[in-house]
């Protein structure tokens, strides 16, 4: 018997709690939108062709595929606001078109960047088709870099973080079903929704850390391990420079998850009073797109 009214006594503060959140739901409208918010875990895979050039290792344009490139992003989505926190990886061997038959020179490369944004709809176009956000963003972004063949001077870096503004607009497509005929073969396409995306940022303000020269893989500078003085720092308002483009195109299920076409293309320059450094990075993955809240649509 005790077990019995111990359990009601359970019942009843659950069914409390529940009204108690739904009255707030009703009085604050702020909180029902940020819950119908949809959100998703993305998991990409794909490739990556990187271009560099660093005075500090070579005068010579290094360049190659990086396979695998990896990407995690986890986004929130509404029609006000959009979130996005996105993981980036790819490693590979970039080489010269200076190569001989007694001097193959290879540069191992590992690309990271990290970046969070929160952007806000201000305007829509052509019948509100096509919606504009912008908004603030955060960036981390490391360039690692081993060129064996130098010995001593194999190791070297760059790492620049910013503060600074995303655009991004969105376009919703869909198609609607149709019978079609392939030679003898008869498909019944489905409706289908998809989003295409395109996003622009730049820091506006950027911290860089460098070596101030090169050292062996297993021995970095030594100032650099005991503390970071001015001399491997730089930065400023656009500086470096640093523009980085993502075009996307989601592909949304009947089970409100999606797949995930992405192109994204980032640029750095940085020329301080030594070792100017510049790089280009062309990514394009293929990823799976999980929606944790099943909203009906």
């Amino acid at each position: 018997m005790l077990k019995i009214f111990l359990f009601l006594l359970v019942l009843l503060a659950c069914e409390a709690f529940t009204q108690e959140n739904e009255s707030n739901f009703a009085e604050n409208p702020g909180k029902i939108e940020r819950k119908a918010r949809d959100r998703y875990l993305g998991l990409g895979l794909g490739t990556a062709y990187i271009r560099v050039m660093d005075q500090a290792t070579s005068p010579l344009m290094y360049q190659g595929l990086q396979i695998p490139a990896a990407k995690l992003d986890y986004l929130v989505h509404s029609a006000r606001v959009i979130k996005t926190f996105e993981a980036d990886f790819s490693f590979g061997n970039l080489r010269t078109r200076t190569e001989t038959p007694w001097y193959d020179p290879t540069n191992t490369s590992y690309f990271v960047a990290i970046r969070y944004n929160q952007l806000y709809r201000i305007k829509s176009f052509n019948s509100d088709h096509i919606h504009w956000y912008i908004g603030p963003e955060i960036n981390f972004n490391g360039h690692f870099r081993i060129n064996y063949k130098y010995g001593n001077s194999a190791f070297t870096f760059d790492n620049y973080n910013g503060i600074g503004i995303a655009s991004r607009f969105e376009m919703p497509l869909s198609y609607t079903q149709k019978k079609m005929k392939l030679w003898f073969l008869k498909l019944n396409r489905r409706d289908r929704d998809l989003r295409l995306s395109w996003q622009l940022s730049m820091p506006l303000a950027s911290f860089v850390i460098r070596p101030t020269y090169v050292t062996i893989t297993n021995f970095i500078q030594p100032e650099l391990q005991s503390k970071i003085t001015s001399e491997h720092t730089g930065g400023g308002f656009l500086v470096p420079l640093n523009i980085r483009s993502q075009a996307e195109l989601y592909y949304v299920l009947h089970n409100q998850n999606m797949i995930k076409l992405s192109y994204i293309w980032n640029f750095y320059h940085h020329k301080p009073d030594y070792n100017k450094v510049q790089s280009v990075y062309h990514g394009f993955l293929f990823s799976l797109v999980f929606k944790f809240n099943q909203n009906k649509p």
